[in-house]
C-alpha cells in the first residue's frame, strides 16, 4: 500500500480557488423561541435537496441540510436541479464504485452551562438530522456556473459547478418523523442558533478534478454568544461498487498523513498534506477478475477562522455488539460513553468531547499492535483487535476549534474532499 499522490495535488492551490462571492441568506423558520419553550406552528416541509457535483473526476452528492453523500438522504431521491440519478461518491467517474456512503457537518459549543452540538446527522441512529433549509422557495438551491457567460447562472459564479445552500439548526418539532432526541442527555435537540450558507464548489481541469472545495459561513442568530465552539466533518465511507451488498462495506480503513514525499522538477522534498483518508482495506486486488476498489478519499482543512487552534481526529467502529464498538482512546483519559462500547459517541455531549478531545489516533491497520506496555494509547480488546486492524465498518470525525461567535457575527471555514488513485497497488 503506497500513498495516493492525488491526494497531494491541486490542493496546494485550492485556497487560491475561492472567490468568497456573497449569498443573501434565506429567511429561516425559527421554530422555537430562544430560552423558551417550541412554539405551536403548524407541521412544515423544508425545501429538502439532494444535488450532485459531477463535472469533474470526483463525483459527490451534497444536499442543503449539512449532509454531503446519499447515506443520510431525506426528500426526493433525483437529483433537484438536473431532475437526474444522483451518485453518492464515485470516484474516478463512470467507475461505478462508491467512495463515500455519507458524511455530516457537526458543531459543538457552550452557551450558558449548555454542551451543545447541532449536527447534519448522528451518524448511527437514525432520525436524528438537526440542520435543516427554509421552506421552497426560500430554502431552494442555487445553481451557478462560470460555463457559459450568456446563461444567468454564470452571474456571481466561482466554479464551473458551484451549489449554494442556507440552513439553521432551529428546527426542533414540525418536521414529521424528523424529530432529534439526546438519548444520553434524555431531551430533544436544544439549538445552537446557527444559520450556515454552504457553497460547494467543482471543476473539470486536470489540476482541479480530484476534489470538490466546500466553503462555509456560521453566524450567530441567537441572543447568546457561544463558546469554545468546535467545528468537524464526520466521514463514513463503506467503500463499494455501486448496487453491492452491505457486507461489502464492512471492511474499511483510515487514519491521518501528515506529510508525504513530493516529486517536481527533479526535486524531492517533504510536503505538509495533513489528510484523514480512508479506503477499502486491501483495493479487492485479491479478487482475480475484480471490480476493484484501489483508489482513496480524505478531508483536508483549507481555511479556518483561526490559524491557532486544536485539531483532532478521531477514528471508530460503530456496532451493537459492545467489544465490538471500538475507537482508541489515550490512556488516562478512557471515556465512558454511557452504552458499554469505546467508538460510538451518542449524545451531545460525548460528541463534543471528540470535537474537542485533541487526540490524533494512530492509524487503524496498528489496532492490533497497540501492545498492553504501550505509553499511550489503551490496550485494545484482543477478541477485536485484528478483525479491526483488517478492516471494518469504520468512520472518523476531523475537527479543530476553539472559537467564539457573538450574535449576528459570522465565522468562515473551507475543507475539500480529496480523492486519489492508486493508494493499493500489485
Amino acid at each position: 500500500m503506497r500513498e495516493a499522490q492525488v491526494l497531494l495535488a491541486c490542493l496546494a492551490t485550492a485556497s487560491l480557488c475561492l472567490a468568497f462571492s456573497s449569498q443573501t441568506a434565506a429567511r429561516s423558520i425559527v421554530a422555537t423561541h430562544q430560552d423558551k419553550s417550541p412554539i405551536s406552528v403548524a407541521t412544515v416541509s423544508p425545501a429538502l435537496c439532494t444535488t450532485d457535483h459531477n463535472v469533474g473526476k470526483l463525483v459527490l452528492a451534497v444536499t442543503n441540510y449539512g449532509t454531503f453523500g446519499t447515506g443520510f438522504a431525506k426528500g426526493p431521491d433525483l437529483d433537484c436541479i438536473t431532475g437526474e440519478t444522483v451518485l453518492s461518491g464515485e470516484y474516478p467517474k463512470g467507475s461505478r464504485t462508491r467512495y463515500v456512503f455519507s458524511s455530516a457537518f457537526w458543531i459543538g459549543a457552550i452557551v450558558g452551562h449548555d454542551t451543545l452540538v447541532s449536527q447534519g446527522a448522528d451518524g448511527w441512529l437514525p432520525n436524528h438530522e438537526e440542520l435543516f433549509p427554509d421552506i421552497s422557495p426560500f430554502g431552494d438551491m442555487v445553481a451557478r456556473s462560470i460555463i457559459d457567460p450568456t446563461r444567468p447562472e454564470f452571474e456571481g459564479a466561482v466554479s464551473e459547478q458551484d451549489r449554494i445552500a442556507v440552513y439553521t439548526d432551529t428546527f426542533t418539532c414540525c418536521v414529521p418523523g424528523l424529530e432529534s432526541f439526546d438519548e444520553v442527555d434524555g431531551r430533544p435537540h436544544r439549538p445552537l442558533y446557527i444559520e450556515i450558507t454552504q457553497r460547494s464548489y467543482a471543476w473539470s481541469y486536470p489540476y482541479a478534478e480530484d476534489f470538490v472545495l466546500f466553503d462555509y459561513s456560521i453566524k450567530n442568530i441567537g441572543k447568546q454568544r457561544l463558546n469554545s465552539v468546535y467545528l468537524g466533518v464526520y466521514v463514513d465511507a463503506d467503500v463499494q461498487m455501486e448496487g453491492g451488498s452491505s457486507t461489502d462495506a464492512q471492511d474499511d480503513i483510515c487514519g491521518f498523513l501528515d506529510s508525504a514525499n513530493t516529486n517536481y522538477g527533479g526535486c524531492d522534498w517533504r510536503d505538509e498534506v495533513n489528510i484523514a483518508w480512508i479506503a477499502d482495506n486491501d483495493g479487492e486486488l485479491r479478487k482475480p477478475n475484480g471490480p476493484y476498489l484501489p483508489n482513496v478519499t480524505g478531508t483536508r482543512i483549507v481555511r479556518t477562522p483561526s490559524d491557532s487552534l486544536d485539531v483532532s481526529f478521531n477514528w471508530w467502529v460503530s456496532n451493537d455488539e459492545k467489544p465490538k464498538d471500538f475507537g482508541p482512546q489515550r490512556k488516562g483519559h478512557v471515556r465512558d460513553l454511557g452504552h458499554g462500547g469505546l467508538g460510538t459517541p451518542l449524545g451531545d455531549r460525548n460528541k463534543y468531547a471528540y470535537l474537542r478531545n485533541g487526540e490524533f489516533d494512530y492509524d487503524q491497520v496498528y489496532t492490533a499492535a497497540i501492545s498492553p506496555t504501550d505509553p499511550d494509547w489503551e490496550y485494545p480488546n484482543q477478541t477485536v483487535a485484528k478483525d479491526i486492524s483488517d478492516g471494518y465498518d469504520t468512520r472518523y470525525l476531523l475537527s479543530f476549534g476553539p472559537f467564539s461567535i457573538d450574535p449576528n457575527q459570522t465565522l468562515p471555514l473551507s475543507f475539500a474532499y480529496v480523492a486519489g488513485e492508486n493508494f493499493h497497488t500489485y
